[in-house]
């Protein structure tokens, strides 16, 4: 997983087929030094999670190995943590070793391949090379310099904040931050100078590296042409803040919720989740990566606010739908805590703690989750008007709905059931309540087939049948 990997043996030279065996663990402990730090075993199948434990000799000549290939091939050197335990059962005595690697200080750490020095992060449980701008991001980190907080020769003028103040104003009651309070969160120097980070609340800020993108498309991924609205905006961040979540709520249907005595309005996103949404993609962002931007991506289902960059540590996970739990330092603690004065986002946490209260009502399909990889975070908020929830593995038969009929009664069901994944003639039959006859597949799969809503392909001696969903997203699209 992400801290922990398990090695047979420390091999050294070259394989049978012509392959580095020192690179297929040094790459680990840079991973690991890269990242969040780990620890390797050694004496355990990576496959089987069997023991395969190491005799006397061999724990002797393990460790030289590991320390010669660190000291020649690792840059900057690296200092593990040797433990060898005796597993029992074993004679003679048979060991494991762990060797822990911890997060190195100097970033990045790489290992020299053919005297090329190549550099590796963890990732989903595997060590993944880094790109350029990887590299770059981590030696920011390491040397701890952040965009936003570089010196500009730019005097501070009030009047040229109108946005920025009318905001403060409006949660605070108060004209303006004082002079020591822009000072104390780096926004000023002494010297009333003002840093990177502070420039980009300026009413005439133009920077591309501000760019929002929203584009709302009629299905529940990309995979069409189609696309109902798109928006860019560009300029100083309370601005393009506010623009964007105008924007959403312009696009997005209000729905509501079905009651014993009636029925209750229900608006898609609640407005505060999509503020702080939003407003944490422009604290997170790495300002550093040129042509990238945040990106806003409206489906039926959902919206994925994606910031870019990855979190700072090197921590990866998919759908963690426990978003309290998730606190990422701040990479722009002076946009961050400008944001924080003006109420966008909290001043402790990240914001998540009041869109988990938002939707704390909402079943599991309807709850809010963050993904994590090494480009980019991303908060995905669920649609609450769409009453399926989040189409995914918590939600396998996603109803579909269709203008009219196709083929028969059964359409939308046969179209839902195979939606997530191909099915056969049996499971589509169990999952309508009826027999697997000639007539089902014959005359109401082979429509829809021609119809163009469902294709087939035969895996073994089963014919698969699996729902077209750019078909549907047409649908949409005219809808």
């Amino acid at each position: 997983d992400e801290k922990v990997e398990f090695k047979v043996r420390l091999e050294a030279g070259i394989d049978k087929y012509g392959e580095d065996n020192e690179l297929k663990w040094l790459r680990e402990i840079s991973a690991f030094s890269n990242c969040r730090g780990g620890v390797i075993y050694v004496g355990v199948n990576g496959k089987t999670h069997e023991l395969e434990p190491l005799s006397h000799e061999e724990v002797g000549r393990t460790i030289k190995t590991l320390y010669d290939a660190i000291e020649n091939r690792v840059e900057p050197g690296v200092n593990p943590r040797i433990a060898v335990d005796e597993v029992p059962g074993y004679d003679p005595t048979r060991y494991v070793i762990s060797v822990f690697i911890g997060p190195s200080k100097v970033l990045p750490v790489y290992v020299y391949v053919n005297g090329i020095p190549a550099c590796f992060l963890r990732q989903f449980g595997r060590a993944k090379i880094a790109s350029p701008e990887q590299i770059a991001s981590m030696v920011l980190s390491s040397e701890n310099a952040s965009y936003d907080v570089m010196p500009t020769n730019i005097r501070y003028n009030p009047d040229q904040f109108s946005a920025m103040l009318s905001r403060y104003h409006s949660q605070t009651g108060k004209d303006s931050p004082t002079t020591d309070e822009l000072e104390l969160i780096h926004f000023i120097d002494e010297d009333g100078k003002l840093t990177k980070g502070a420039t980009l609340f300026a009413d005439d800020c133009t920077d591309e590296i501000t760019t929002i993108k929203i584009s709302k498309f009629p299905g529940t991924g990309q995979g069409s042409d189609a696309l109902l609205a798109q928006r860019v905006f560009v300029g100083n961040l309370p601005s393009i803040i506010d623009r964007s979540v105008e924007f959403i709520e312009m696009v997005t249907t209000d729905g509501y919720l079905k009651m014993d005595n009636g029925r209750r309005p229900l608006k898609a996103y609640p407005q505060r989740s999509l503020l702080e949404g939003i407003a944490n993609a422009v604290a997170h962002r790495n300002y550093f990566l040129s042509g990238a931007f945040i990106e806003a991506n409206i489906y039926v289902d959902r919206i994925e606010i994606v910031s870019p960059g990855p979190l700072l540590g090197g921590r990866t996970f998919l759908k963690n739908k426990d978003i309290v739990s998730i606190h990422p330092k701040h990479r722009n603690p002076v946009i961050a805590a400008m944001l924080t004065m003006l109420h966008y986002i909290e001043a402790k946490g990240t914001g998540f703690d009041k869109i988990a209260m938002d939707y704390e009502s909402c079943d599991d399909a309807h709850k809010p989750f963050v993904s994590c990889d090494a480009d980019s975070f991303t908060l995905t908020l669920p649609d609450l008007s769409y009453a399926e929830g989040v189409i995914g593995d918590d939600n396998p038969y996603p109803l579909v709905h269709l203008p009219r009929k196709i083929v028969s009664d059964y359409d939308e069901r046969i179209l839902s059931c195979c939606y997530q994944k191909p099915r056969s003639l049996a499971e589509i039959a169990s999952f309508l309540g009826i027999a697997p006859s000639t007539h089902l597949r014959t005359k109401i799969l082979e429509g829809l087939i021609e119809a163009g809503f469902l294709s087939s392909f035969k895996s073994g001696k089963a014919m698969m049948y699996v729902t077209v969903k750019t078909k549907l997203d047409e649908i949409f699209a005219l809808r």
